[in-house]
């Protein structure tokens, strides 16, 4: 079975769209891009689309590569103190001569929208049902909801340790009941942990990186990974022969991506709707 995740997520932006129109001052959600790399741009193009279609504002804020970190923690403070800025998020990855967990923690934690301050990830590491977490990790926890996949004694191989999915996701699904092993590239005879797992997940940005001798017969496979080559986007996962062997996969493009945007702006609502109670 092919997850289609456009549609889930044109079934979620349509939902947010009924509830945005409700509020009287409109929602703003600002990018900070640095660095810009195929990928970001990609993602960031089909962000803008979505609060286009929502109606929701979205200012992209481009710094080229050699921007000194402290133009980044001033355009932080100012988005903090802004009234019109409801929320927003540095696109990762970032410069390496950036601080990126100083930038970060300079996101004050009501306006972080994608949870990648230390304040917001330890509400997730709390598994506080009043914290918000990473789009990515709410669009993959998504999937598996929808799909009706009992996670409770499963075993789920996350192959990305980073705090934006691999960290969060993991205590997620600790939380849930699952027996979770995480991978990352220090990891060695991967092909050990992928095919014992009942859902595996992908999120590195290698194309093929999981072939179909990876996978364990009738498990479901999240690729959350984005490889921008041309004009062409690609996952981890080479879908074709994978597709048939397992029980459930999602594609690249139209899978996890969709559903990421979809579920930034979700948080956005949230961050709103927390101000207002």
């Amino acid at each position: 079975m092919i997850v289609n995740g456009q549609l889930l997520a044109e079934k979620k932006l349509l939902n947010l769209k009924k509830r945005i129109k409700k509020i009287e001052k409109p929602l703003q959600l600002d990018i900070l891009n640095i660095e810009p790399n195929a990928a970001s741009k990609v993602y960031i193009e089909k962000k803008k689309e979505a609060g286009d279609k929502i109606g929701v504002k979205v200012n992209i804020h481009t710094f080229k590569k050699d921007v000194l970190e402290a133009i980044i923690k001033a355009l932080c403070s100012n988005l903090n103190l802004d009234p019109n800025c409801t929320g927003y998020f540095i696109q990762l990855p970032i410069s390496e001569h950036l601080n990126a967990e100083e930038i970060l923690n300079a996101i004050e934690p009501k306006k972080d929208v994608d949870c990648l301050s230390a304040h917001c990830l330890g509400y997730v590491l709390k598994n506080s049902e009043q914290c918000i977490r990473p789009a990515t990790v709410e669009a993959i926890l998504y999937i598996l909801k929808e799909q009706k996949v009992r996670l409770q004694s499963k075993v789920v191989t996350i192959i990305n340790d980073s705090n934006l999915i691999g960290k969060p996701l993991a205590t997620s699904l600790l939380a849930r009941g699952a027996t979770v092993i995480v991978c990352n590239e220090y990891t060695k005879d991967l092909i050990k942990y992928t095919t014992h797992a009942d859902i595996l997940i992908s999120a590195v940005g290698k194309k093929d990186l999981i072939t179909e001798d990876m996978v364990k017969e009738g498990s479901s496979i999240i690729d959350a990974g984005i490889v921008a080559k041309g004009k062409k986007v690609h996952g981890d996962v080479d879908f074709e022969p994978v597709s048939k062997k397992v029980k459930a996969i999602t594609p690249v493009p139209g899978g996890v991506g969709p559903l990421t945007v979809a579920c930034l702006f979700e948080n956005l609502l949230k961050l709103y709707e927390h101000t207002k109670s």
